[in-house]
């Protein structure tokens, strides 16, 4: 599952099963396999990247139908009018003010690379929003692309890199095909064969997963999470496909309970509420579709179709009632899921060696990275400790920048 065409969005492990039922639930047990062959340092086709919270997300390379180098945003892939910027001119078309200026950057520098193909990364810095700055008794470069602030030692080797860069980026995708529109991503970024360019830091994102330690206790420990969560997704899985199922949008289905699941998990990452108690979290559940009904009721003028939406509300919440033991077992999945990827996010954060951080009206807070990227055959999946970095980015307020 998440098998991604071209990188817009990248799903949670723990949604898999939300989106695509058994076949979800079979795909994170799968992914959780191969991922117990790597941290057993077993051989293994994964592929572990950290995941950083750059922005823009930039798309360049060399444009294989007009051999000319290109910038852009993911809006390069359209199939209609792509946005496909060769010169400076063509940014301006294209875009303005701070979003325009960062692409023209990459314009400038990205193409002295020598990159063959097309990639994507995400823009960490230019030279006009790296900063200098003492944390924790520590000089650092300093930048803050989106939610989360790097820093890097002034005297670290990526530090003084960074400090003489004009800009800075971490490339996580590259991308196969004979067109823009219908190209495939791919993990990685071939960036050992780029030309060093001192004004561009092109930053590493490979995770060492071979340094990740886990003691012989933990490995065991990991076992059991792995056979109890194929345990729940077969008690469950029928009752997942039925929410699937269930799920739209539009017409009849916008008012399923099923359509609101995802809804309501971050909405209680949102309120920083994690799964403790199963019966509470029903109940949230519960008063959440509510909430969404009544919004969604008030706003229909006429009594017929009033009539109608309140008799699919009632069928929905009766299917919740009728089903209350599968729900929870549901929960417990999603719960069991959240809590092994924890397991190797908390594992993986200590590896890292730029300092993370957001800020708050009261200076800076130590935070942990983004995430990480799980590549599995060509699909992608998420390890994002939501809980802390969701709620950063649904909280934070933007002017703290």
């Amino acid at each position: 599952m998440a098998n991604i065409k071209q990188l817009k969005h990248l799903e949670h492990l723990e949604d898999e099963m939300l989106n695509y039922g058994v076949e979800g639930c079979d795909a994170a047990v799968s992914f959780l396999k191969e991922l117990r062959k790597m941290l057993g340092q077993q051989e293994s086709t994964g592929f572990m990247q950290t995941k950083w919270d750059g922005a823009p997300s930039v798309v360049c390379g060399v444009d294989p139908l007009s051999g000319v180098f290109f910038v852009g945003t993911k809006s390069v892939f359209n199939k209609t009018e792509p946005k496909i910027c060769a010169t400076e001119k063509a940014v301006d078309d294209y875009y303005d003010g701070d979003l325009a200026e960062k692409l023209k950057y990459s314009l400038r520098y990205f193409s002295k690379l020598g990159i063959k193909g097309v990639i994507q990364g995400d823009l960490l810095f230019t030279d006009s929003t790296r900063h200098i700055e003492t944390v924790n008794k520590e000089q650092l470069y300093t930048f803050r692309p989106n939610t989360i602030t790097y820093g890097i030692p002034t005297d670290h080797d990526i530090g003084k890199e960074v400090g003489r860069a004009k800009i800075g980026v971490v490339f996580h995708t590259h991308y196969t095909g004979d067109c823009l529109a219908e190209m495939q991503a791919r993990a990685g970024a071939p960036i050992n064969t780029f030309n060093k360019v001192p004004e561009v830091a092109v930053i590493a994102n490979d995770t060492p997963m071979d340094r990740v330690g886990f003691s012989r206790a933990e490995m065991a420990r990991f076992d059991r999470y792995i056979a109890k969560i194929n345990r729940m997704s077969q008690l469950c899985g029928d009752f997942l496909d039925d929410l699937v199922s269930n799920f739209g949008t539009t017409g009849d289905a916008k008012f399923h309970i099923s359509s609101y699941l995802k809804q309501f998990f971050n909405s209680e990452i949102k309120n920083a509420r994690s799964i403790s108690n199963i019966d509470e979290t029903i109940n949230e559940l519960v008063n959440f579709y509510h909430d969404k009904m009544s919004k969604e009721l008030a706003k229909i003028k006429t009594v017929d179709n009033l009539t109608k939406k309140r008799n699919l509300v009632y069928k929905s919440e009766n299917y919740l009632l009728d089903n209350v033991y599968k729900f929870k077992t549901m929960i417990a999945l999603y719960k069991e899921l959240q809590a092994v990827k924890q397991m190797v996010i908390d594992k993986l954060d200590h590896l890292e060696e730029f300092r993370t951080f957001v800020q708050t009206e009261k200076g800076y807070k130590v935070t942990t990275p983004e995430g990480y990227v799980l590549h599995k055959d060509g699909s992608m999946i998420k390890f994002v400790n939501r809980l802390e970095f969701a709620y950063n980015n649904f909280t934070l307020q933007k002017q703290w920048r």
